[in-house]
């Protein structure tokens, strides 16, 4: 394993060369309409890093570049597409080196978690370059279901390598710090936690529970789900305990409001929400505005999952004024702290007892600890410990 960080970089309080720090960044997940969690975390922190003064960011892109170059970048098309795990394998030890020479680099940032090789570095002669990755979470190490087999063995093989060579690595919560620590025997002082915020700006809508309910649930109050349909993300339980409040209690007219793409649902998740009755109501892809209007006008926002390395929604939901039903493991404990309630993640019963509670209860106590919450977390606060981090990798006089 290499050391934290290597001879030849500076430290802060030392000289710099007065040349600008030249950093390459891995800009692949900047697409265009389609920007999911590693593309939103690698936008809005390049938003702010590409304006450090005395720094220049060349940005590497697989594709033509349609958008995502920011005031400071230098976009670069680097190599052919790679959208299948042997082509990234292609990209990283042979396109990325190369530009990395071409551009005289002094560091390169990897917001996906994959680096090249040193191997693939020392036959352009840069085997000492610093490097960082972005690890967001081990969910192809802990919970592989619902990942494509090649793409779980690519992901496994090649961040831990990269969590070995890399001279420090970025992490999006307390959480996937121990983890990276534990799973890849990692210094703890080689990784910094950089959290998500929200990916556009959320804000309660007064007044808007009414417009909401008409759109999305019939006119009827709705408890929400945001997020993928894979297996760890365990809708099933969810909508299992909405079929038992409904049971239990079947003078209530919620509905279920299921937001997420609609090419991650399975035939049997399909099955079972049909069995659930037409309550159930699944609406598809929900951006901008809308989504900011779908969490504020939801009775609960309920977030079952079995493992995250942040969980964006919870924090969006928090900052829209929409209380929070969480599982109990992984990060969400972190995430959410006392602004939630929670159940653990399979048992049905707990989560129709949330539903209920969430239903019933006042909700302004969760209102309120939410936005307190939700306001820990900003952009401005990670692009800032991000900048300070690879500012120590600017090479010295």
């Amino acid at each position: 394993m290499n050391t934290a960080w290597r001879k030849g970089h500076t430290f802060g309080g030392m000289p710099h060369d007065p040349r600008p720090f030249r950093l390459a960044v891995n800009a692949r997940w900047l697409l265009p309409g389609a920007l999911e969690g590693m593309g939103w975390h690698s936008h809005r922190l390049l938003e702010r890093l590409c304006a450090t003064p005395g720094w220049d960011v060349h940005l590497f892109f697989d594709r033509d570049v349609e958008g995502f170059v920011y005031p400071g970048s230098v976009p670069h098309v680097v190599g052919l597409p790679a959208r299948h795990p042997w082509l990234w394998k292609l990209w990283n030890e042979r396109s990325v080196p190369w530009a990395l020479r071409r551009i005289k680099a002094d560091a390169y940032w990897s917001p996906d978690g994959l680096l090249p090789s040193r191997k693939a570095l020392k036959r352009v002669g840069l085997g000492s370059l610093p490097m960082v990755a972005t690890i967001h979470d081990l969910n192809f190490v802990h919970q592989p279901e619902g990942i494509p087999p090649r793409v779980g063995r690519y992901y496994r093989s090649v961040v831990a390598r990269g969590a070995a060579e890399a001279d420090h690595l970025f992490t999006v919560s307390e959480t996937s710090k121990t983890d990276l620590v534990a799973t890849y025997s990692v210094a703890p002082e080689r990784v910094t936690v950089t959290p998500n915020a929200p990916q556009q700006h959320f804000d309660p809508i007064q007044g808007g529970t009414a417009a909401a309910q008409q759109r999305w649930a019939g006119g009827k109050p709705y408890f929400l789900f945001v997020g993928a349909f894979t297996p760890r993300k365990n809708v099933a339980t969810l909508i299992h305990a909405f079929q038992t409040f409904q049971t239990r209690h079947p003078e209530r007219t919620e509905q279920l409001v299921l937001v997420g793409n609609p090419l991650h649902r399975d035939a049997e998740l399909e099955t079972l929400a049909r069995s659930a009755g037409s309550r159930v109501r699944w609406v598809g892809r929900v951006e901008g505005s809308d989504l900011n209007a779908v969490y504020s006008g939801a009775v609960a926002f309920c977030f079952p999952s079995r493992f995250e390395g942040f969980g964006i929604p919870l924090v969006e939901a928090m900052a829209s004024g929409c209380p929070v039903l969480s599982s109990n493991v992984s990060c969400m404990p972190e995430i959410a702290g006392d602004a939630a309630r929670y159940a653990a993640p399979e048992d049905v019963e707990a989560w129709a007892d949330l539903l209920y509670r969430a239903a019933t209860e006042d909700r302004q106590k969760w209102i309120d600890l939410g936005l307190n919450r939700a306001a820990l977390y900003t952009w401005d606060a990670s692009a800032a410990c991000a900048r300070a981090t690879l500012e120590t990798l600017r090479p010295a006089l």
